[in-house]
């Protein structure tokens, strides 16, 4: 799931990404990750192991238009206390 980096149709684009979390009706808690694919993954897996995130809730590395470079989202519903 996380070294995909291919740009498919059927895969959103940064763009769509941006417009889907701007227009999201809902508040949620969101965390966005942008860099190399290796140190993306890494980074998910450190937020896994520290018990902040899991690694399910991330979205699938998109290619940014900067080479070796890739987005990864994850939004979780805002937790009022």
């Amino acid at each position: 799931m996380l070294d995909q980096q291919s740009s498919s149709p059927s895969e959103p684009s940064i763009e769509d990404m941006i417009i889907s979390l701007a227009n999201s009706g809902k508040q949620r808690n969101r965390m966005i990750l942008i860099g190399a694919p290796k140190w993306v993954e890494k980074i998910i897996y450190l937020l896994h192991a520290a018990r902040i995130t899991e690694v399910r809730d991330w979205s699938q590395q998109v290619p940014t238009h900067h080479p070796n470079e890739v987005i990864s989202l994850m939004q979780r519903p805002k937790v009022e206390k």
